[in-house]
């Protein structure tokens, strides 16, 4: 998130220290969020980067590592009613287009004490030594509370449209593939009932979402904020505020995926504006 304020051009040189001020600033601090791109559709998680700071990091270090990318869904519990109900990844990947191999791990981490197993969550997948999970995870498909304090929960599904993504995996017919690819490929889902790279449920890539503010400029017509976004063309919704003190945060762009926007209001002394990941 950034801020940078709007000034009247009898005001720029008096403001100057503000703009340079903000711009030397650290961005301030909100929960990562990424995305897993998959062939059933996107869905975008938020990160607990406070509550979770050990689990997180190590997710990130897989992500930023390009390690998930062209990994697959390995493991769903979603034809056992009587079970939990769960789809786990980061195990696994695509080595060529008819091989898979293991997702290189790092050292395990220690189980942090975190949340409860709900609906949409993502957790840390581990043997049955607590503070063994390296790069497996999962996602929690329905409420599976009995699973609290033995795994981290370190994320969760920001919205319905992301829900729906997961349904959509969570109803992929379950194969057991164990005589072919080894014991752990018991519970595969497989889009249809033939043992092929199509019909794995993929994940093409697991990225951040970021929004970074590359230029804002005074024009005749207003004043241009101008950012950039990964992936790119990510919508954002754009807010201002003219009173950081008592203000309210008032939306004037909602799903912009343009890189830029300008403000033809004028705000009548100076403004600050924001950029949001919805």
């Amino acid at each position: 998130m950034s801020l940078l304020p709007a000034l009247k051009p009898s005001q720029i040189f008096s403001y100057l220290w503000i703009i340079i001020s903000l711009l030397a600033s650290p961005p301030l601090h909100s929960a990562t969020l990424v995305r897993f791109t998959t062939n059933l559709g996107t869905l975008d998680v938020e990160l607990f980067d406070d509550s979770m700071p050990v689990t997180v990091a190590n997710f990130l270090k897989y992500v930023d590592s390009g390690r998930y990318n062209w990994s697959f869904i390995h493991r769903s519990t979603t034809y056992n009613p009587n079970t939990i109900q769960i789809v786990q990844g980061g195990g696994f990947a695509l080595a060529t287009a008819n091989s898979i191999s293991s997702i290189v791990a790092d050292p395990p981490i220690i189980l942090e004490p975190s949340g409860s197993n709900l609906r949409g969550t993502l957790a840390m997948a581990r043997t049955s030594d607590p503070n063994s999970a390296t790069s497996q995870w999962f996602l929690n498909c329905t409420n599976n509370t009995q699973l609290d304090s033995n795994y981290a929960v370190f994320g969760r599904v920001t919205n319905a449209q992301g829900l729906a993504v997961l349904d959509a995996i969570a109803s992929v017919q379950v194969y057991d593939v164990s005589t072919q690819l080894g014991a752990v490929f018991s519970e595969l889902p497989l889009i249809q009932a033939e043992l092929a790279v199509n019909n794995l449920v993929l994940i093409s890539s697991i990225e951040r979402l970021t929004a970074r503010i590359t230029s804002f400029t005074q024009r005749a017509e207003g004043f241009q904020l101008n950012w950039s976004t990964t992936p790119f063309s990510t919508p954002v919704n754009i807010q201002r505020c003219t009173d950081l003190v008592g203000g309210a945060w008032e939306v004037i762009s909602t799903g912009n995926t343009t890189g830029n926007f300008t403000d033809s209001s004028n705000p009548a002394r100076c403004a600050f504006y924001r950029m949001v990941i919805p």
